[in-house]
């Protein structure tokens, strides 16, 4: 626009000024650009899963510009010189300036009208999930990232290698950390597994945090010489929102105290953050074992051989392990992993000769009468006994005698209890390690690293070769809840009560009281349901996991109900309390200290064998 300036008397007046100043020709071109950018918004938003006040927002911020883009094309004026300010060539009465205060005051009112609007949906919705009574957007979004909210997750990530050769011991030092962590405090400790992604990475350490849902992160260094009998470890604690330091530690020992380092390192870690031990009593550094660092180098490559999984890694692993017990004859755990491979050579379906089963029983009973492998002991019985009932029935025959090689003690680490079988199976490092990764734990893996839609792959091949199967739906329902989707998650819940109850008249009313119940719009809807849901079937005569009914309480915000509901679960031994250890879903309730005396009488019954930790000193 440029100043045009009238050659009639007439062009005083005030409309002949607006017609000059353009502001009828900026109008509209607002009005059609504001259209255009509402039909992009239409499109574009819901192609990138953006929230309902995404594109509502927009609407207002459009309606209310229109005034504020009226009041500039009064005051401003686009010409060769530029955007200048408008010359009027009204006379400067009181009266001439009654249309710009009107104008000025259209565009404040709108400014603030706007700020509301977005401080109540936008602000709103991100507060649900911290707010005191208001139930969080889905479990994938518990765990609050403000820097001053209490810390309830943490991620150990892969240790620095500073030293030569490979980084064997850094590896497997970093997952004992975790390991041990994870069994000192209420916090969930992401799993190594998750981690392992960032070992080269150029992600900043808040962007690391957000994608693991975690407050707090530790990183660090490991220092050593292939010939040396000492190490340097250096461990920094840092507060991930803020990218702040807390923490620094350096411990420097020798080889054969590393078995007492790995549990001091995760003490200081634990006590830092949580300021308080609250799961498990830690022993006197005298009460653990020390170790011959030939035979701990030994027992590390043994262990890394397994981990393999390649045909020949039992029988390599076995080498390594005769060489640690033969370096170390009173090292607890290299007896109870020898014996564990010895399990995992066998041929699957295979007989089992008397000679190999008298070798991994004397192997079991030296780590039980040494002390501190109570966990890896329980873990080879579980497997062996998995290995042998899947025998096409011929643990009933063939092996009917087998039992009988163990002594009452080892047979009762052993224990028919399924929380602690799961235990075993999937939260040992020899289980995870013996065990044949089953479908369902191959979609466990793929949830902890992120591959969402692996996981969704493979659950839909579970269910569609058995419709019936429970977890495998529940685990698909919770995919969809972790991304935040909870129309996905309805719609698998509909097929599964399609699958599950068949055309009955529970499940009709199920799904129409679905239908009447979830809206879209509001999260919460679908946590009522779920509860609701809970609720008949317990009326009906079900049994509904107390894991389940407080998943559902967490849901809803009631965190007096869920605790309540846990336990209750610990009373029942119901497995699913496996889920407290790492399902950021738990994080709200974290921080209480019932919920800590909760995860301590749950891990003594998961960890039930009697574990001392590597306590008999030499």
């Amino acid at each position: 626009m440029t100043d045009r300036r009238p050659d009639n008397p007439e062009t005083n007046t005030f409309w002949a000024e607006v017609r000059r100043r353009g502001v009828f020709r900026v109008g509209g071109l607002y009005v059609a650009g504001g259209f255009v950018l509402l039909q992009l918004g239409e499109i574009v938003l819901p192609a990138f899963d953006a929230p309902a006040w995404a594109l509502q927002t927009l609407v207002v911020f459009v309606l209310l510009g229109f005034p504020v883009a009226v009041a500039l094309s009064w005051v401003y004026d686009l010409g060769d010189e530029g955007l200048t300010r408008t010359r009027s060539l009204l006379p400067p009465t009181r009266g001439r300036l009654v249309p710009s205060l009107a104008l000025l005051g259209v565009t404040a009112v709108s400014a603030v009208l706007g700020a509301w609007w977005f401080s109540r949906s936008a602000m709103g919705t991100s507060e649900a999930g911290t707010g005191a009574g208001t139930p969080p957007a889905s479990p994938a979004g518990f765990t609050s990232l403000d820097p001053d909210a209490p810390i309830t997750a943490i991620a150990v990530l892969p240790l620095a290698h500073l030293a030569e050769g490979d980084d064997l011991f850094a590896r497997q030092l970093h997952e004992e950390i975790i390991t041990r962590l994870s069994r000192l405090t209420s916090l969930r400790v992401v799993s190594r597994t998750s981690v392992e992604r960032y070992r080269t990475t150029d992600k900043l350490l808040p962007q690391i945090a957000a994608e693991l849902g975690v407050q707090a992160v530790v990183t660090g260094s490991v220092a050593m010489t292939g010939e040396s009998d000492s190490v340097r470890i250096s461990v920094q604690l840092l507060h991930a929102p803020s990218d702040t330091h807390m923490e620094s530690f350096t411990w420097q020992r020798e080889m054969r105290d590393i078995l007492r380092l790995q549990t001091e390192i995760a003490v200081e870690i634990a006590t830092e953050v949580q300021g308080e031990l609250g799961v498990e009593e830690v022993p006197a550094p005298e009460q653990i074992a020390q170790v011959d660092p030939e035979a701990h180098r030994a027992f590390l490559h043994g262990r890394d051989e397994l981990e393999r999984g390649s045909p020949e890694g039992p029988e390599t692993a076995l080498a390594w392990f005769d060489e640690a017990v033969a370096n170390d004859p009173s090292f607890a755990r290299a007896w109870a992993w020898r014996a564990g491979a010895r399990v995992a050579a066998l041929p699957r379906g295979a007989s089992i000769s008397p000679d190999v089963i008298a070798m991994v029983r004397e192997d079991l009973e030296r780590a039980v009468e040494l002390g501190g492998a109570e966990d890896e002991v329980g873990t080879v019985m579980v497997v062996l006994e998995d290995r042998l009932e899947g025998d096409g029935g011929a643990f009933e025959g063939r092996h009917a005698t087998i039992r009988e090689a163990f002594g009452e003690g080892m047979r009762a680490l052993a224990t028919a209890d399924s929380l602690r079988r799961r235990y075993a199976r999937e939260e040992t490092g020899l289980g995870r390690r013996l065990g044949q990764p089953s479908p369902m734990t191959m979609v466990r893996r793929y949830r902890e690293t992120g591959q969402y839609d692996s996981a969704a792959a493979g659950l839909r091949s579970i269910v569609d070769e058995n419709p019936s199967l429970v977890p495998a739906w529940m685990a698909l329902e919770d995919l969809h809840l972790r991304r935040e989707d909870y129309a996905g998650a309805v719609r698998v819940r509909e097929e599964r009560i399609r699958a599950t109850m068949g055309e009955t008249a529970d499940a009709r009313a199920a799904l129409e009281e679905l239908r009447e119940r979830f809206d879209a719009r509001n999260p919460e809807t679908y946590w009522e349901w779920r509860d609701w849901n809970n609720r008949m079937r317990e009326q009906r005569g079900e049994r509904v996991s107390s894991v389940e009914r407080a998943v559902a309480a967490v849901g809803l915000g009631d965190i007096e109900g869920a605790l309540e509901q846990l336990e209750l679960a610990v009373h029942r031994r119901d497995p699913a309390l496996l889920s407290l250890r790492r399902d950021p879903l738990w994080d709200p309730l974290r921080p209480d200290p019932r919920f800590r005396e909760i995860e301590r009488q749950a891990q003594g019954l998961w960890q039930g064998w009697g574990r001392e930790g590597e306590r008999r000193p030499r």
